[in-house]
């Protein structure tokens, strides 16, 4: 093999070495997850789903609309107190300083560069960031509607006070995302950052 041949060669494996990877997250119980990073921070790029705790406790949850089929393209919905425990390890609950910096909320908060676009149907949305958020609903035990196809809301970690947590909700029609706080037995999505060292 003669000198150019290798340094060619050499120059290949390098440039290959150097392309982006898609990385792949896993939960206790073995499911895969996209990953995606926006402005430095690696966040999960669909909805948590596992159905046991980082220790691999069984814990509660709700499925989307109450329809098991839903489970792979939604994922689960958690309350509170379970939402805090399900991050894989390394990984945990955003803060609200998170949130408001992915979601720019200190200028125009355009929900539609969020939404994946095969789930709402309008025209606006671009899903630019590739978060690929899905109108997940939420889930209780029947007192309210689960607005299934309508809304998603993500739990923060962040605690207003000693009843209520934030949330941030992104809703069909609506091209702003809003910022609520809701009561920890409610079950929301969850969406895990990567801890920093």
């Amino acid at each position: 093999m003669n000198r150019i041949h290798a340094a060619s060669l050499l120059l290949l494996a390098l440039l290959i070495s150097c392309q982006p990877t898609n990385k792949k997250l896993v939960d206790v119980d073995g499911n895969q997850y996209e990953v995606i990073q926006l402005d430095g921070v690696e966040w999960m790029a669909e909805n948590l789903k596992v159905t046991h705790d980082r220790e691999g406790n069984e814990i509660q949850y709700f499925i989307p609309d109450g329809d098991s089929t839903n489970i792979v393209t939604y994922g689960l919905l958690y309350d509170f107190e379970n939402a805090c425990k399900v991050c894989p390890e390394g990984w945990r609950l955003p803060t609200n300083e998170e949130w408001e910096t992915l979601f720019n909320f200190s200028g125009d908060t355009n929900a539609s560069n969020y939404k994946d676009t095969n789930f709402w149907k309008e025209a606006q949305n671009t899903n630019s960031t590739q978060f690929s958020a899905r109108p997940t609903g939420i889930g209780n035990n029947q007192e309210h509607p689960n607005n299934f196809g309508e809304n998603t809301l993500f739990w923060s970690s962040s605690i207003e006070d000693e009843h209520f947590i934030w949330t941030y909700i992104l809703e069909k029609g609506k091209n702003n995302v809003r910022k609520a706080s809701q009561h920890p037995t409610y079950a929301f999505s969850v969406r895990c950052v990567k801890a920093s060292d």
